[in-house]
């Protein structure tokens, strides 16, 4: 896994630092060109991060999922609790 010192990709601009949010890579970063191949990119890729172990990528992907959920469901509560305040609040 070579590093690009300078982060330049193929057609010379600066390479964007990204993190990837697959299931295969949950979380490891990456330089990529900025443009994509359909705008005119070269389709520049490094890896940044070594590769995760088989157990990182089993687990991550569940746990964040997980987090995902509980954030909605904190959502819609905290929501109803403030259409409950309001409604106690105007009808006093």
């Amino acid at each position: 896994m070579a590093k690009n010192v300078n982060n330049i990709c193929y057609c010379m601009r600066l390479a964007k630092f990204r993190c990837s949010w697959t299931d295969a890579n949950p979380g490891r970063r990456f330089y990529g060109c900025e443009l994509t191949p359909n705008a005119g990119g070269c389709g520049f890729f490094e890896w940044f991060d070594p590769p995760m172990c088989n157990r990182s990528r089993n687990v991550i992907p569940g746990l964040l999922r997980n987090v995902d959920r509980l954030e909605t469901e904190l959502r819609i509560v905290l929501k109803g609790r403030n259409e409950h305040e309001c409604l106690w609040w105007c009808a006093c």
